[in-house]
């Protein structure tokens, strides 16, 4: 047999194979119950509740006034911060391991020396 006509059938039978199976497809496709097509849509609620803020009061010249001559004059009679003569005193049981500190004082003083070094 030629090739030529040897093609020529193949060809025919792969064709007629593939109009069958079309054939086929499309009646069960016909045949099938049709299924209902359902579109939903989901919208979000806001569901957090917005903060209410309230203006804060409104001091007038007099009351500013008085409030930060009270904050100058606790100030003023008030001791001053120093770091003379502050021992250190660890509270509480805790051990190095574990994270304990030894007994005693520690003066500020002397930590200024160990950082100045």
């Amino acid at each position: 047999m030629e090739t030529t006509k040897f093609k020529k059938l193949i060809k025919e039978a792969v064709k007629e194979a593939i109009q069958e199976e079309l054939r086929e497809i499309l009646l069960e496709a016909v045949k099938a119950p049709k299924a209902t097509v359902v579109n939903e849509s989901y919208v979000p609620q806001n569901t957090y509740a917005q903060p209410q803020v309230s203006q804060p009061k409104q001091l007038t010249s007099s009351e500013r006034k008085a409030m930060f001559g009270g904050i100058l004059e606790e100030m003023q009679h008030g001791t001053p911060a120093s770091t003379n003569n502050v021992p250190f005193r660890p509270q509480g049981p805790v051990d190095s391991i574990n994270g304990k500190l030894p007994e005693g004082e520690l003066g500020l003083d002397q930590i200024m020396g160990l950082m100045s070094k």
